[in-house]
C-alpha cells in the first residue's frame, strides 16, 4: 500500500513549486522514511528532503523536496497539475 494519498493543491502549493517542492495528503501512519520511498517508487526522482504536518481536519500532508533541478514542475506536468 502506498502512503501517498494524492497531491494537495493549493495557490501556496504551486508557489513551493518554484522551490522545487510539491505537497502531498498521505497516510496518517506514514513516516518520512516511507514517504521518500514512495515518491522515489512513484515518480522516480531522487528526494532531498520531507517534511511533514497534520492539518486540523485530521490529514497529515508532506512536502517534498526533490533534489533534481525542475522536477516538481516535471513531476506536475505529468500528473496534470500543469
Amino acid at each position: 500500500m502506498s502512503a501517498i494519498k494524492f497531491p494537495f493543491i493549493t495557490e501556496k502549493a504551486m508557489t513551493h513549486m518554484e522551490d522545487n517542492k510539491l505537497q502531498f495528503v498521505v497516510d496518517t501512519r506514514a513516516n518520512k522514511s516511507q514517504i521518500k520511498e514512495d515518491v522515489i517508487k512513484i515518480y522516480g526522482f531522487p528526494v532531498k528532503s520531507v517534511c511533514i504536518t497534520t492539518t486540523m481536519k485530521g490529514e497529515k500532508k508532506a512536502l517534498v523536496t526533490f533534489d533534481e533541478v525542475d522536477a516538481a514542475h516535471e513531476i506536475a506536468t505529468r500528473i496534470g497539475l500543469m
